[in-house]
């Protein structure tokens, strides 16, 4: 059951960020109205990009290099998915600017869905750890 509230945590972190990259890049672009059809497409995009971060992010690395590996290649695993699903969905051209236009996206996502997590996170911690105090003090 935990790891269904992991999932659903993430889902909702990574789609509202998908969301948010895409109305800017929509308002940036002069778009007037969003399709109907892109909000499907980004809750795809949300479900795919969240089942690989669930599987890669929890997996556990021994040193600091590791860690690094670990997430240069999930967010490059993060990317080809992007690529792939934004050709198919035509979010993008399949070709250098595009790829890069959408590798910029893809880490605008990931600062916002980690930077969520970390933030809701943390203040989480801090909340137990002051109910913990309060109960048992500095023992």
């Amino acid at each position: 059951m935990k790891k269904i509230g992991e999932y659903v945590k993430w889902y909702v972190y990574i789609t509202t960020s998908i969301l948010m990259v895409v109305a800017l890049i929509f308002g940036l672009y002069g778009a007037e109205e969003l399709p109907g059809e892109t909000l499907w497409q980004i809750l795809v995009s949300g479900f795919a990009t969240t089942l690989l971060t669930v599987v890669m992010v929890y997996v556990d690395t021994a040193t600091v290099m590791g860690s690094v590996f670990k997430f240069v290649g999930h967010y490059l695993a993060l990317c080809a998915t992007m690529i792939v699903l934004g050709g198919r969905f035509g979010w993008l051209n399949l070709n250098v600017r595009g790829i890069a236009m959408m590798m910029c996206a893809v880490a605008a996502v990931y600062v916002l869905a980690f930077g969520a997590y970390y933030i809701i996170d943390l203040r989480s911690a801090k909340q137990i750890n002051r109910r913990l105090k309060e109960k048992y003090g500095d023992e």
